[in-house]
């Protein structure tokens, strides 16, 4: 009998990721690997598939097209814990499991979102190109003590910004509707309606995956109502956020800065890229879960569910549960 093939794209740490390789591989598993070119062109997840029973999903779109050749494909694991990318009804209507890890990058997201804000109150970015240029004046900051945070969604990576911002003494406003309000006091945090989260917030940071529903929530709109002179920092996902409506409140002024690590377009261009440009943004090119153990962590989940699939068993973190009913289980 021929051993279940696993066709990942991934990054070449899974690859080079021994536990996760090694559970694979005692599981009888095959690891078939192939480095994608830049931008993940779906047809090459698409033409690869053919005669694979696991997919160990990066950022490639999933859709009926990619699947349109998968053949004995019964598990699409998403390396990470969005899940915008890949089709769920389409895998539903296929029989194919999806999973995430959730929690793998907690830790990784929550640090860098500290990281884009504290380049942005400390002015790290502006001061660094003064420098450079052959400056060599003070560049005025914030304190982090003085300035309330804003969370908008706390789940577990917000829950790690709360702890950091806790650490720097701010004081700590979430916005999540589906977090009771003693779980927010009890990781002392303030529980907040929207309007009172973008009034009072010195600085906003996103913590909510992107549907169809809060497509562009950021809009000019929801910009006008923050406080003026605040901070906006993004780690989420780009679709979040109308850029030309956050162009023109960092123009204005209603704005201080941003800090983004993802945006509409990856990599930047359009106005994507005319947004990263300006000097009042920091930008990453999503990079919030490129830590060495978070990567460790997210390779090691998805083997597992992998593992769990093809053994019969239903995988922890699975996602469309909906697929359970059309598999009988």
């Amino acid at each position: 009998m021929s051993k279940p093939r696993v066709f990942t794209r991934c990054e070449t740490e899974f690859a080079n990721t021994l536990t996760a390789r090694q559970l694979l591989e005692k599981a009888g598993c095959e690891l078939v690997f192939s480095p994608p070119n830049p931008g993940w062109p779906e047809g090459e997840t698409r033409d690869s598939l053919p005669g694979i029973h696991a997919l160990l999903a990066g950022g490639e779109r999933i859709d009926a097209h990619t699947l349109e050749k998968a053949d004995r494909l019964k598990i699409v694991a998403r390396n990470g814990v969005g899940f915008d990318r890949v089709d769920l009804d389409e895998c539903t209507a296929r029989g194919i499991m999806v999973t995430n890890t959730p929690g793998a990058m907690a830790d990784a997201v929550a640090d860098l979102a500290f990281a884009l804000l504290l380049a942005l109150v400390r002015q790290v970015g502006a001061g660094d190109r003064l420098i450079k240029e052959g400056g060599y004046e003070v560049a005025m900051g914030e304190d982090l003590a003085a300035m309330a945070l804003g969370l908008l969604g706390c789940g577990r990576i917000g829950t790690e910004v709360v702890r950091r911002a806790l650490g720097f003494k701010m004081r700590v406003l979430v916005c999540d509707p589906w977090v009771a309000p003693a779980r927010l006091k009890e990781i002392g945090a303030t529980p907040a309606t929207l309007e009172e989260l973008l009034a009072q917030a010195d600085a906003l940071t996103l913590h909510t995956p992107l549907t169809p529903e809060n497509q562009n929530l950021v809009n000019a709109q929801f910009l006008g109502r923050m406080k003026w002179g605040s901070y906006l920092i993004n780690t989420a996902r780009g679709g979040l956020v109308d850029e030309l409506a956050l162009i023109a409140a960092l123009k204005s002024g209603q704005l201080a800065g941003a800090g983004l690590d993802c945006q509409a377009n990856e990599p930047p261009t359009g106005v994507s890229l005319e947004l990263v440009r300006m000097k009042k943004v920091v930008a990453a090119p999503h990079s919030g879960s490129k830590t060495l153990a978070a990567r460790k962590r997210m390779a090691l989940m998805a083997a597992q569910s992998i593992v769990d699939c093809l053994e019969g068993r239903v995988p922890e973190h699975l996602v469309n549960k909906e697929v359970l009913e059309r598999l009988g289980k």
